[in-house]
């Protein structure tokens, strides 16, 4: 089975109007609606919006995590209402403490998830509602690790694996028995460095409502517009991304990995969004050189929604690989995973109910 990725910019922001003369795709478009608000998700929020937000790391009781998951759930479903099997995550360093929150949230009762469905002309809202007929929740670098060895690489061998997140940075050695625990560390993600860049800016530049999405969205790019001006911020996105592995990553690999894990593999992958950034891959390679290989795989910014996506197809079964859905609501960007849509076969959903604004 091949999949499908969305990303949608984990972002929202309040905005009760309804947006109207929208003719993209449903997950550049979404408008929810929650206890009578609403509000713009992704990519709408960031064009639409003044200042869009989500709070790191933030638990499945917070309303932006839940109204993400929900913008994702519809847009894996196709906005039809119906079951999927879910499989989704997070980061080590709370996996524990919000398992079971994620698993009141999405498994005690069916979803239900209000959009404004005619963004062309506005005004029309419809009703999608999803059961989640079985649901598994893993933590984010055993989701990586199940897409390297699930995924279109499908590594038989020993290898260790650093996810480069918004949010954290995790590290582990998977052997073919399992991952070796004490190499699973978590250690802060790339938003040092976004933050940082955003500081660095503040001391010389007036930015207005830009908050630190928004910046990570410049930094990402490496431009900005500041009064009317482009900057480029390529030199400074290489001065704060050498810091913060100099000073954060190098160490947190010291700690994790000893001379005796070396000798049991050769190779090293990068996945998360951090993975994309050739300045970080470089110091990766320079501090490896001569002991491993350091490979970045296709749709290594994918890797976690491929590993929860692969551990939702386990349980459907080809068969029904068209509810197979790998949600991974990551800090910077919320990634959904699905079956690719010519693969999909015998659909049947409910037809959504429409509800007047």
């Amino acid at each position: 089975m091949t999949q499908d990725y969305i990303s949608i910019p984990s972002v929202i922001e309040k905005q009760n109007n309804p947006i109207g003369q929208l003719t993209s795709a449903l997950d550049k478009r979404i408008q929810l609606y929650e206890a009578g608000a609403g509000y713009l998700v992704g990519e709408l929020a960031l064009k639409q919006g003044l200042a869009p937000y989500r709070n790191i790391n933030s638990s499945p009781s917070s309303l932006d995590y839940q109204l993400l998951a929900k913008a994702g759930l519809l847009v894996a479903s196709g906005a039809k209402s119906g079951e999927l099997v879910l499989t989704t995550g997070f980061p080590s360093a709370v996996y524990d403490l919000y398992k079971q929150q994620a698993e009141d949230f999405f498994s005690l009762r069916d979803l239900v998830i209000d959009y404004q469905s005619d963004t062309l002309n506005g005004g029309v809202r419809s009703r999608v509602q999803l059961t989640i007929s079985h649901l598994d929740i893993m933590s984010e670098i055993l989701g990586c690790i199940n897409g390297i060895r699930k995924g279109p690489q499908q590594e038989q061998a020993d290898f260790f694996v650093v996810s480069l997140g918004y949010g954290t940075c995790e590290t582990a050695l998977s052997t073919v028995s399992g991952p070796i625990a004490r190499t699973c560390m978590s250690a802060l993600g790339l938003r040092s460095a976004v933050t940082n860049l955003h500081q660095e800016l503040s001391a010389s530049h007036y930015l207005g409502m830009k908050n630190e999405h928004m910046i990570n969205q410049s930094f990402q790019r490496g431009d900005i517009v500041i009064e009317r001006k482009r900057k480029d911020l390529f030199g400074m996105r290489r001065s704060h991304l050498a810091s913060y592995y100099e000073e954060i990553i190098s160490p947190t690999l010291k700690k994790a990995f000893t001379d005796t894990d070396f000798e049991q593999a050769n190779r090293l992958y990068l996945v998360g969004g951090g993975a994309k950034y050739p300045e970080l891959l470089e110091l990766f390679q320079r501090e490896f050189d001569d002991i491993l290989d350091i490979i970045v795989p296709e749709n290594a910014e994918n890797m976690a929604a491929t590993g929860y996506y692969h551990k939702s197809l386990q349980w459907c079964g080809p068969n029904h690989a068209q509810k197979a859905v790998g949600l991974d609501i990551g800090n910077a960007y919320t990634v959904v995973a699905t079956t690719k849509k010519e693969e999909k076969q015998n659909e049947v959903y409910i037809e959504e109910d429409s509800i007047p604004s």
